[in-house]
């Protein structure tokens, strides 16, 4: 026995939720007077962990105590991490510290594991745009954290992008509130725009009456130093408002700072009505509103003005993305029938103003959904993820990238010897299609040297547009050893958690490789790259 639960693993905080009793609870990190909503922070004390609140208090009185927040994102990246913090310590190794204390850790009473329960099965929620980044460095790290350096292998359901899981939520509660409010079960597409501390990310999904869920179409802004969300909008709130008190920079790495950013955060969060009115009533009057002050801590200012021209590249970025979807909409003659706003700073009212204008005359007021209140909202990823993990809904996913390999082929007719390129995996097919191995219809390969490498060449489609590229595997496949007659098949399969894996077996089916593609395929990219 244990609990089926769904973590909302977010940059700039965290949600666990479980199923009991017929009802999605939050789990409370610090028993009865914890806290739902966990920060994704961590600091090391003297051989002690710490996380959450009690991490970064401890970060704020000793500075000289390692600390480390908006980690997860660095989790795709290689050396962001390791030049900012100057720490031999990986984003890896961090994730591996900070969940283990949240989910597992026996030594801490205030893990779910020690206050609930053992866990049974763990859906996680990520970001979107890991799923587009061709190399899914992300997806693969964070499954091998959990998989692998906390020991939940056999637990871990699936990696599930987070509007998706906020989709499954919706359709869920939709459903069950019908009773209450005498409302048919809302059936039809609902866009899911997710914006927290690291990425904006949105999903259109078509929902049925019966708990199902189709991702007919997502898109998103790439992260690139979280420059895209909620933590870029503080840091340069903060800035702002440094510069305008003192008449110079301030270092953002040090203390000074990093507790002006977290005062500032506890401001915008704990009087969000009070700024949502007054950001409404700028709206109607900007210019006689410009240089009223919004926001005060700690003896410092922001106005209007000067919080628009902090929010004003996240804008752009929202901007974009909404030009994209409107295209789309259009090109497929589809409708968003239901808007649905979901993540920490989704809630920020000048982001929902950006979205909502952004769609222009494709939305309607009684389109955007107000029946979900901000704790709602808030919860909707982790709850998802958690009605996934029961099987109370099952979302159906599609994988876009189209993958295979180049086997050399001799022309019947001018005896040339040419590269010839097998498909293994079709962009646009169905996850569950996708689980089981699809082989090459070839000969097998050769018998090879025992120890030596396979000569090996993959192709990669990213979004399959088209955009073929390709990389020798001569380094990067060994197989094991075996006789000297053995033969070889090669083939293809993606988990439900996007990851795509190269197999290698042996015809008689006693010899079986797997190699995950992401650091493979990393190689053809100079980095976080996108094809847009």
């Amino acid at each position: 026995m244990g609990y089926h639960i769904g973590l909302d693993f977010g940059t700039t905080n965290s949600i666990v939720s479980y199923w009991q009793d017929g009802k999605l609870e939050a789990f409370q990190y610090g028993g009865e007077n914890g806290e739902k909503y966990v920060p994704s922070f961590i600091a090391y004390d003297d051989g002690f962990v710490e996380i959450g609140k009690a991490a970064r208090t401890t970060a704020a009185n000793h500075p000289e105590v390692p600390s480390y927040g908006n980690f997860k994102m660095d989790l795709p990246l290689d050396d962001q991490f390791s030049n900012r913090y100057n720490s031999p310590k990986t984003p890896q190794s961090v994730t591996t510290d900070y969940l283990r204390e949240l989910l597992l850790s026996s030594d801490n009473s205030y893990s779910f594991q020690a206050q609930q329960g053992p866990i049974a099965g763990l859906v996680v929620s990520v970001p979107e745009i890991w799923q587009r980044d061709i190399s899914n460095r992300g997806r693969e790290r964070l499954q091998t954290v959990i998989a692998q350096h906390l020991g939940l292998e056999d637990q871990l359901i699936q990696l599930v992008s987070e509007p998706v899981a906020a989709a499954a939520y919706y359709a869920w509660e939709s459903q069950h509130r019908q009773p209450k409010t005498q409302q048919p079960p809302f059936e039809g597409n609902v866009l899911v725009c997710d914006m927290g501390g690291g990425t904006f990310d949105v999903s259109l999904c078509r929902v049925y009456g019966d708990n199902k869920v189709e991702v007919l179409y997502f898109d998103g802004q790439g992260d690139r130093g979280l420059e895209s969300a909620g933590v870029a909008f503080d840091r340069r709130c903060v800035r702002l408002a440094y510069e305008q008190k003192h008449g110079r920079s301030p270092d953002e790495q040090s203390t000074e700072f990093l507790n002006l950013l977290q005062q500032f955060e506890d401001v915008k969060i704990s009087g969000h009505q009070k700024y949502s009115k007054k950001i409404s009533n700028y709206f109607k009057a900007p210019n006689d509103l410009a240089t009223t002050i919004l926001y005060s801590f700690n003896g410092y200012r922001l106005n209007h003005k000067q919080v628009q021209e902090a929010f004003a590249p996240i804008a752009e970025g929202i901007q974009r993305v909404m030009g994209q979807v409107t295209t789309w909409l259009k090109e497929n003659n589809t409708s968003c029938d239901r808007l649905f706003f979901v993540g920490g700073f989704c809630q920020f009212l000048l982001v929902q103003h950006t979205i909502t204008e952004s769609l222009g005359s494709d939305l309607t007021p009684d389109k955007i959904e107000r029946q979900f209140n901000s704790i709602d909202s808030a919860f909707a990823i982790s709850y998802g993820a958690c009605l996934i993990a029961n099987g109370l809904v099952q979302p159906s996913e599609t994988y876009i990238h189209s993958l295979g390999i180049v086997v050399q082929s001799v022309d019947q007719e001018t005896i040339e010897v040419r590269d010839k390129e097998i498909t293994l995996v079709q962009g646009g097919t169905n996850l569950d299609d996708l689980a089981s191995v699809k082989f090459a219809e070839i000969p097998p390969l050769a018998s090879f040297q025992v120890n030596e490498p396979l000569k090996l060449t993959l192709w990669i489609d990213p979004n399959s547009q088209g955009k073929i590229l390709k990389q020798d595997l001569n380094d990067s496949v060994q197989l094991p050893q075996a006789s000297p007659e053995d033969k070889w098949r090669v083939g293809m399969r993606v988990n439900r958690s996007q990851i795509a894996y190269l197999v290698v077996e042996s015809l008689c089916g006693r010899k079986h490789q797997e190699y995950e593609l992401g650091n493979i395929i990393a190689k053809v990219f100079p980095g976080f790259v996108l094809f847009e």
